[in-house]
């Protein structure tokens, strides 16, 4: 039990800390799609925070390993398009590679919490 709590607490940070990072990364010209980057991550922080809510289970199951791994991956993934934007700069293809991997993330979220709900 105190394992899947300490994995639920460690996913549920992963998620926000991806939810947090296109702010950093994501520069748009027009200020409407900076807004949405915004909803995005206050989104995002209503998302965990729901999860956190409802979302622990009672015992482990292959749910919390797959979000575990695809939440690591995608963070790996942030970090590489970090390095790049501190090299190249703005870009619109890192910018739609941030959201697109944030929608990814939440994707995944709403799959464990579901995961963790249902069993």
């Amino acid at each position: 039990m105190l394992i899947v709590f300490i994995l639920h607490i460690l996913i549920s940070f992963m998620v926000l800390g991806i939810a947090l990072i296109p702010a950093q990364i994501v520069e748009f010209k027009r200020s409407t799609l900076n807004n949405m980057v915004g909803i995005i991550g206050l989104s995002g922080i209503f998302l965990v925070g729901t999860g956190i809510f409802i979302g622990i289970g009672e015992s482990l199951h292959a749910y919390i390993y797959i979000t575990l791994i695809l939440q690591f991956i995608i963070l790996c993934s942030f970090y590489l398009l970090y390095l790049i934007f501190k090299n190249m700069g703005y870009s619109s293809l890192i910018n739609l590679s941030s959201i697109s991997l944030v929608i990814i993330s939440y994707l995944t979220y709403v799959y464990y919490i579901k995961g963790s709900f249902l069993y």
